[in-house]
């Protein structure tokens, strides 16, 4: 079942806490976060998520919403990283963390 949150991430209605599960608690501001690499092993993770998270695995989405969590706090996107890395990851991150 969605649960509709107010942020309007699709993988926020997954998990369904009505909240936004992919907020960093911090301020975006001008970050050198596209400058940082991130390690190929999290593009492996995220693909093997994004896998669980078709199949309706919320548990999957939660985890990916940590991962994007744990990134942002380490000035690194994600998304933005896997648009310049990993384009086909890109698009499916970003059907699920973009909003609508």
């Amino acid at each position: 079942m969605l649960v509709m949150s107010s942020c309007r991430h699709s993988v926020c209605e997954l998990i369904g806490d009505g909240a936004c599960s992919i907020a960093s608690g911090r301020s975006r501001g001008c970050t050198p976060g596209l400058a940082v690499p991130i390690d190929p092993s999290i593009f492996d993770e995220v693909r093997r998520l994004l896998a669980g998270i078709a199949t309706g695995d919320r548990d999957a989405a939660i985890r990916l919403a940590a991962i994007v969590r744990r990134e942002a706090r380490e000035d690194r996107n994600l998304l933005a990283r896997a648009r310049d890395d990993e384009p086909e990851l890109a698009l499916q991150l970003a059907e699920l963390l973009a909003r609508r």
